[in-house]
């Protein structure tokens, strides 16, 4: 359909791009990623962007462009290549349907890309000619290939011819191999797509975030790899850039500005807890600890009953303060097979009784029914109201306690990598959020923080109250007692409770135990 121009005169032809905007630094990418010749300047650029010191005038299937915001990675890179391979002839069998993927990590991200490539065919005097459909998330070319907006899912990437996939804003995909969709797994059913096109185009682009993931680990091997990874600045892309706004941007957050205008990955997102406080608190070989008597314990859940997972931990403090992490537990539904309530509560009860804890604290998510339920099992609900200062009190604390060594954790692999992948981010309203990168789990890590949040809070000595009757049952009975009740004895033939030398009725213990409720 069109005459076999290199991309840099497609781009800039006048009766199909007409754009001859593009800097040294994006012409350097897209020259290298198609094996093009480069200039003396472009090859000062690439060096220093690739980190190596030849150049092989080479085509290739797969590229990386790690980048700096406002460079025009999008709007002059990513979407000028999703329209040269829309064009191009990649062997496609006449009639059969192909696709130009924008992938991101939500369709609204992918629409960027689009408005840019809808942009460009409109103004263009010959390829607006070829187009057949225009919607919302897709164009459809009279080729037989259509170019769209879709989220990064390995699922919906599966089936489809695909000639090019840009994969947008790659650092902020889920790497974490617990997550729905983690990145690998995504471009790993990307590839077969590709398999039976001619120069096909796997385009890797995004400003640097966490040192994890895929565009992290390329970066580390991008001298070995046999496609480019190139790493340019804001000003290297885009040399419009005011250096006085540069320069304010540096100003206000140094590690902010190495990130999104240095395109540098930082360690100070590398993680909300560093392995060198994690590794110390880490009891290899301990799967769990079983119940002991000299200690106060407290159970927490984290509770979701549909896809997500449920959590459930039960950690215990000394006299000394110490807090032990005794058993982490998680139950994991998906839509087709959502958990159920009943079946869950009865094996949380049943891990409860191992521990003599006859309370669970959770957060506000189905409060009501898990009450309910948890009430015919003889198990007291406690509602912890989360808001948005929650988790990043809790996991203050838990870092807190990691630093002083005053925790022990579980050699489970779930919960640490839960703990490793924690980062912290900054609200429209500058608080501190503490989530997990890229789209991972948190619910035992959740639980556990709410669980050593909460022993932190009580004085460093066993739960002032027991229970009698056999076997008695430790809980965290003294989040229901009153400064004024110091000690509380039990008379183990009868079970009563007497309060400095005061009987109480059984109602009485129960109001004072669990509320008027």
């Amino acid at each position: 359909m069109m005459a076999p121009l290199g991309i840099t005169e497609f781009i800039a032809h006048p009766d199909l791009l007409n754009d001859r905007s593009l800097s040294k630094g994006q012409k350097t990418f897209l020259k290298s990623t198609y094996g093009l010749p480069l200039d003396a300047e472009e090859l000062d650029l690439y060096k220093h962007a690739s980190g190596r010191q030849t150049y092989t005038p080479v085509e290739h299937s797969e590229a990386t462009c790690i980048a700096g915001r406002r460079g025009g990675k999008t709007g002059k890179i990513a979407s000028t290549m999703a329209i040269y391979e829309a064009f191009r002839d990649h062997g496609v069998p006449p009639g059969e349907e192909a696709f130009v993927m924008l992938l991101a990590p939500t369709v609204k991200q992918a629409r960027i890309a689009f408005r840019c490539i809808r942009s460009y065919l409109r103004g263009s005097r010959v390829l607006s000619k070829h187009i057949v459909s225009v919607t919302k998330d897709e164009i459809v070319l009279d080729n037989s290939i259509t170019i769209g907006c879709y989220a990064s899912t390995y699922d919906g990437v599966r089936g489809r011819t695909i000639v090019a996939a840009i994969c947008d804003e790659m650092a902020f995909w889920p790497h974490d191999e617990a997550a729905a969709n983690p990145d690998e797994e995504v471009l790993a059913a990307l590839r077969p797509g590709m398999a039976t096109v001619r120069n096909p185009k796997l385009l890797k682009i995004s400003t640097p975030f966490a040192k994890q993931g895929v565009l992290w680990k390329e970066y580390q091997r991008r001298s070995e790899l046999d496609f480019p990874v190139l790493q340019f600045s804001s000003a290297e892309l885009n040399p419009t850039l005011k250096p006085s706004i540069l320069e304010k941007e540096r100003n206000r957050d140094e590690g902010k500005f190495c990130r999104e205008y240095l395109a540098e990955f930082v360690d100070s997102i590398n993680g909300w807890i560093v392995p060198e406080l994690l590794e110390p608190c880490i009891v290899r070989g301990r799967l769990e600890v079983p119940y002991k008597s000299d200690v106060t314990f407290l159970a927490v859940a984290d509770p979701a009953f549909v896809h997500d997972d449920f959590a459930l931990a039960v950690l215990s403090r000394g006299d000394d303060g110490r807090i032990v992490v005794h058993r982490v537990v998680r139950w994991s539904g998906t839509k087709a097979a959502p958990l159920g309530h009943e079946d869950v509560l009865a094996q949380v009860k049943s891990i409860l009784t191992e521990y003599q804890i006859n309370s669970l604290t959770g957060d506000q998510h189905c409060f009501d029914v898990i009450r309910q339920l948890l009430e015919r099992l003889g198990v007291h609900y406690r509602k912890y109201n989360f808001d948005a200062r929650t988790r990043a009190e809790i996991f203050a604390n838990l870092r807190h306690l990691l630093s002083q060594r005053k925790i022990e954790l579980l050699d489970n692999p779930e919960l640490v990598r839960q703990l490793r992948n924690l980062q912290e981010h900054r609200t429209d309203r500058g608080q501190v959020d503490i989530r997990p990168g890229g789209g991972g789990k948190d619910d035992l890590a959740v639980a556990v923080a709410l669980a050593a949040s909460e022993l932190s809070k009580q004085p460093a000595a066993p739960s002032p109250f027991l229970v009698s009757g056999p076997p008695p049952l430790r809980t965290d009975y003294s989040y229901w007692a009153g400064p004024t009740y110091t000690t509380l004895n039990v008379e183990p033939d009868i079970g009563a409770a007497i309060i400095d030398g005061r009987r109480l009725t059984p109602e009485q213990v129960n109001r004072l135990l669990f509320g008027d409720d």
